[in-house]
């Protein structure tokens, strides 16, 4: 039998000419393998590992070399304050959407009624769920697939005020009053050079036409006939978009636009208010 201390010496070793490979992974999927946390990770190094177990860790980490995430890997990613599963049907919660649940929570904004537009894994809608337990919280995705993770989510963290329906963007959604609209569209162009880096994802939730705009421009445009007077449209785009949402929101009729930075001071979250 080995060791962790050695099985991780033994990867690191093969794994340091993999640019794109992150160390803190193989401590990740040694974790996941034996339900423990970093902390027992790190003063347990003399833990012998079983032959099956290795054989298990060793098939992870050639995926992990072939490109896929770890999180597709583990089936699992920490988001805000929960633990959500994600499969190829959902795209993986990046921390930088995170920004968009502190921008809300920062307004002060006490919604008591939310709509997550492109759910996905549910990362938004149920992370705002946690803080607005009050609230009034429908979750939409075109994506069937992606809203029985969603569910399954809320189930697991034990969350109850989230209504999940298949819509593509408003189709599907009854003309309502809502507080706060919030959504993390695709915006990627289709000739972005990055995209190869994300062959496992789902394509539908990452590439929008209009050089990334199209999606953004729709919910925009319909936003109004589902907002309350004085609510919020609120959106995560790419770092160089901020300039054209603005303008988007502008031009649907919505007013007072901000944009928030985030940790690496690229604008990432822009809103606007539909006038009271």
């Amino acid at each position: 039998m080995t060791s962790i201390h050695d099985w991780i010496k033994n990867q690191s070793n093969h794994l340091n000419q993999v640019t794109q490979f992150d160390q803190n992974d193989i401590n990740l999927l040694l974790c996941h393998l034996l339900s423990i946390n970093t902390a027992w990770l790190y003063a347990h190094q003399e833990h012998l590992l079983t032959a099956k177990q290795i054989h298990q860790l060793d098939l992870w980490v050639e995926e992990l070399k072939a490109g896929k995430p770890l999180a597709y890997i583990t089936g699992n990613k920490d988001f805000w304050t929960l633990r959500l599963h994600v499969n190829q049907h959902t795209l993986i919660p990046r921390p930088e959407t995170e920004l968009l649940i502190e921008v809300i929570e920062q307004l002060d904004l006490s919604p008591a009624k939310i709509l997550d537009l492109g759910t996905g894994s549910g990362a938004i809608a149920l992370s705002l769920a946690t803080l607005y337990p009050d609230a009034e919280i429908t979750a939409s995705d075109q994506s069937a697939a992606a809203l029985k993770v969603a569910a399954l989510n809320a189930k697991s963290n034990q969350i109850n005020n989230v209504t999940f329906i298949q819509s593509n963007w408003f189709d599907d959604i009854n003309a309502d009053c809502f507080d706060l609209i919030v959504s993390n569209p695709p915006y990627i162009d289709s000739e972005d050079e990055h995209l190869v880096n994300l062959s496992y994802e789902p394509l539908s939730a990452l590439v929008a036409s209009d050089h990334g705009l199209s999606d953004f421009k729709k919910i925009s445009l319909a936003a109004s006939q589902f907002l309350k007077p004085g609510g919020v449209l609120m959106f995560e785009h790419g770092w160089q978009q901020a300039e054209s949402v603005t303008k988007i929101l502008e031009n649907a009729g919505l007013v007072n636009t901000s944009t928030q930075k985030d940790l690496l001071q690229h604008n990432r979250v822009t809103w606007a208010y539909l006038k009271v």
